[in-house]
């Protein structure tokens, strides 16, 4: 069975994973921000990210993907490409295009990256 906890807006009972509220759409204090790691993830990860930021069964964000994908005539998999580039891989981790942005940057302001330093304890 799913561990549950309740919604601080509504006092419903939703998943402990969940950043939003599935009956008020209230985000949840101390959610973590959207990323695509984590258990369930497949191919690139975003269903699984949007699936715990909107409270909903990955399974249902597959499907309703896949007849998107199907009905858009390819327009959903350029919204996934840029929600892919956009997120993420983990909580702590910087989307795809934050880390190009941070290289083009350091590329050409010609910056030296300094190794970082480890204090060793003898």
């Amino acid at each position: 069975m799913d561990e549950t906890k309740r919604c601080e807006a509504c006092r419903m009972d939703i998943r402990v994973e969940a950043t939003r509220c599935p009956h008020c759409r209230e985000r949840q204090p101390g959610a973590e921000r959207m990323h695509r790691g984590g258990e369930g993830r497949a191919l690139g990860g975003v269903c699984t990210a949007l699936a715990r930021q909107l409270g909903l069964d990955v399974g249902l964000v597959r499907v309703a993907f896949v007849v998107a994908l199907a009905l858009s005539g390819g327009t959903v998999l350029m919204v996934y490409l840029l929600l892919w580039a956009l997120t993420p891989p983990s909580a702590m981790g910087k989307a795809p295009v934050q880390r190009l942005v941070d290289w083009l940057a350091r590329v050409t302001s010609g910056a030296v990256e300094e190794e970082p330093r480890v204090e060793r304890r003898v």
